[in-house]
């Protein structure tokens, strides 16, 4: 009963998804969401995922608002960051291989996201808890981090999703 529940509330949450997208509320858009979505959730139940979405996707309210708070703020002072390298002609790149503190898949790929919406560095790959990312080329700012010191603040929030 609690799965029926789980996939029914899934199924309404990826249908306001693709409402939101398509920008419209009408019932033929209404029927295509929910019978998209039902497919979705079919075809990634049966063949895709080991675990149940809650079990592989699930994140603490708490730990998803730290984040985004940390993310948001992280963000912008990044991006003055970058436009005070770019206006100084410091705008060089380098590749740099960070390890991360963090075991889960999904907590990496939320580091990997975070890591390439913050300006002036992209992540370019992942292998297992190896990222390779391209960045400003500033020594100070990964060197704790490449001689494996210290989680980041980015590290220790998502670290709560390691099981």
């Amino acid at each position: 009963m609690k799965k029926l529940i789980d996939n029914l509330v899934l199924l309404f949450i990826f249908t306001g998804f693709w409402l939101i997208l398509n920008e419209s509320l009408a019932l033929s858009q209404i029927l295509v969401g929910l019978f998209f979505s039902s497919v979705a959730l079919f075809f990634t139940n049966r063949y895709l995922l080991e675990n149940d979405y809650q079990r592989a996707y699930g994140i603490k309210p708490e730990v998803l608002f730290r984040y985004a708070i940390y993310l948001f703020f992280q963000i912008y002072r990044s991006g003055f960051f970058a436009i005070l390298k770019i206006l100084k002609s410091e705008d060089t790149v380098k590749i740099i291989e960070y390890e991360t503190c963090i075991h889960s898949d999904l907590g990496i790929c939320l580091l990997a996201n975070a890591i390439t919406l913050t300006p002036g560095t992209v992540t370019l790959g992942k292998n297992g808890r190896q990222l390779k990312i391209l960045a400003f080329a500033d020594e100070k700012s990964f060197t704790d981090i490449a001689e494996g010191k210290s989680c980041s603040p980015y590290e220790l929030i998502l670290r709560s999703l390691d099981r």
